[in-house]
């Protein structure tokens, strides 16, 4: 997860207007520590990176984009595995770059799970915390996290993170274990001063029943937010609902910069489209057969099964994901879409509960109006069944 505040850089950086940033993943290490529940990394084993594949990798990613027109910043993600496993590597490599003029903006970070960083690698990440951006992967409350991870919290040093990196998000991931406490989890770390980015875990067993419950759930996190307006709502219920009055066409627009916008290097060097597509967690063999996949072409990444559907300028997908579960990298799991039919019915009804309070106070404005007309679309299309069915 790249960071939220990005370009804090020596380098003079690009203004907003023209900003586009190459992602490049360097995966360290296929070893982790602990065993989550909803891991897709199939392939684990004592392979890491080597200095040296680490640093020509590094060199030919600068200076791609300081030829390319298309990127403007380079995000570096040195990940695994849990990356830490790896801290002298990434502590080297680090320091390398940071010890020579680069052509371009970059930007340093790694998503842990906190259970290795020790006293040593504190100071070190302290000390160039704002060069280097920790974030955390954290699955909400104390059982929530055990659950899901097999771990308790009592290893992680909580405030940590949040002294040094208070606008990082913690990245939890919500499974068919959790659901039930989705709402609970959320709130516990929020009002503990976290920002959070929430999400499904992909390749769970989700069933009608999940359904239901994570309709239960965004509401009761909803109603929350309706008593706590001072409290900002999670990203799972601020999706931009507007985007669906725009003209809608057959090819839904490519989700994200797999293949095209990012790469992710495995510990021998070689490229990826991302992370989900490596040996890590497709498999050496399966890993083999990705050349032919077009990624900058929206025809090659849309899947029929959606054309005409109302959300289609809104819903996310994940390539490697339906790549690993099907094959092809436009087939999406169609459980994945019925949940997110329920993420934006609730968002509907929550977002349109808060511009009716707005419109109590005052008038609304135009993006007001558009995104009040967008939820009463949605509310009146799309509709739940006591069976968990959905209805559009």
């Amino acid at each position: 997860m790249c960071p939220q505040v990005s370009r804090q850089v020596k380098q003079e950086t690009p203004s907003c207007d023209n900003f586009m940033r190459r992602m490049c993943t360097l995966i360290v290490t296929h070893q982790c520590n602990l065993n989550c529940i909803y891991c897709y990394e199939s392939y684990k084993s004592d392979q890491s990176m080597p200095i040296e594949v680490a640093r020509k990798v590094i060199e030919s990613e600068f200076e791609f984009v300081s030829r390319s027109n298309q990127f403007n910043e380079l995000a570096i993600d040195f990940t695994g595995g849990e990356p830490l496993v790896q801290f002298e590597l990434i502590k080297e490599i680090a320091e390398w770059i940071w010890a020579a003029p680069r052509p371009v903006p970059y930007i340093l970070f790694s998503t842990t799970n906190g259970t290795l960083l020790d006293a040593r690698m504190k100071k070190w990440f302290c000390r160039h915390k704002q060069q280097y951006y920790l974030s955390l992967s954290l699955d909400g409350t104390p059982g929530m996290h055990t659950a899901n991870r097999g771990h308790g919290l009592e290893e992680i040093d909580l405030d940590y993170f949040r002294k040094n990196w208070p606008d990082q998000p913690v990245k939890m991931t919500v499974s068919c274990d959790t659901m039930d406490s989705l709402s609970e989890g959320i709130v516990y770390l929020q009002e503990r001063g976290f920002k959070i980015g929430a999400s499904l875990g992909y390749g769970m067993p989700w069933s009608n029943k999940s359904v239901l419950e994570y309709r239960r759930q965004l509401r009761k996190l909803a109603e929350y937010y309706l008593e706590h307006d001072q409290m900002s709502p999670v990203s799972l219920l601020d999706l931009p609902v507007q985007h669906i009055l725009r003209s809608q066409t057959d090819l839904q627009k490519k989700y994200c910069g797999t293949g095209t916008h990012m790469a992710t290097y495995d510990v021998d060097g070689k490229a990826y489209p991302c992370h989900l597509f490596t040996p890590l967690v497709l498999g050496a063999s399966e890993s083999l057969n990705l050349s032919a996949i077009q990624f900058y072409e929206d025809l090659t990444v849309t899947d029929r099964r959606c054309n005409g559907c109302l959300l289609g300028d809104i819903c996310p997908t994940c390539y490697g994901f339906n790549y690993k579960q099907t094959g092809d990298v436009a087939r999406r799991d169609q459980m994945m879409c019925r949940l997110f039919k329920v993420q934006a019915l609730e968002n509907s009804w929550y977002q349109a509960q808060r511009l009716k309070r707005k419109r109590r106070d005052g008038a609304l404005s135009l993006d007001d109006i558009r995104k009040a007309k967008a939820c009463l679309l949605i509310m009146e299309q799309i509709t739940i069944e006591p069976t968990g069915d959905i209805l559009k």
